[in-house]
């Protein structure tokens, strides 16, 4: 399939060149050394969890994250770390 058939548009010159790389087979497999330390380096990285919320805050955050072109699980998972590196004040006097 070439790039004008894919239904993707490359998002960058970037994309679009590692496409036209693919589609001419001018790839080469990441040495299994290589491969090994970059599984080592995500591995564990992220992990499933379970919270219980009410469903008007469900849906706030899904109406919001539609809004912004998100899913509303990532605009929960950006705003807890944007709280937790200092980009998000909150007043902490519950």
């Amino acid at each position: 399939m070439e790039i004008s058939d894919s239904m993707y548009e490359p998002m960058d010159d970037e994309e679009r060149s590692l496409m036209e790389a693919i589609e001419r087979g001018d790839t080469k497999p990441v040495p299994k050394e290589e491969l090994e330390a970059i599984k080592a380096s995500i591995k564990g990285t992220a992990h499933n969890i379970t919270i219980r919320m009410n469903d008007d805050d469900i849906e706030g955050m899904k109406a919001k994250a539609s809004r912004l072109g998100i899913n509303y699980q990532t605009l929960i998972k950006t705003l807890v770390h944007r709280y937790l590196t200092g980009g998000i004040t909150i007043n902490e006097t519950f």
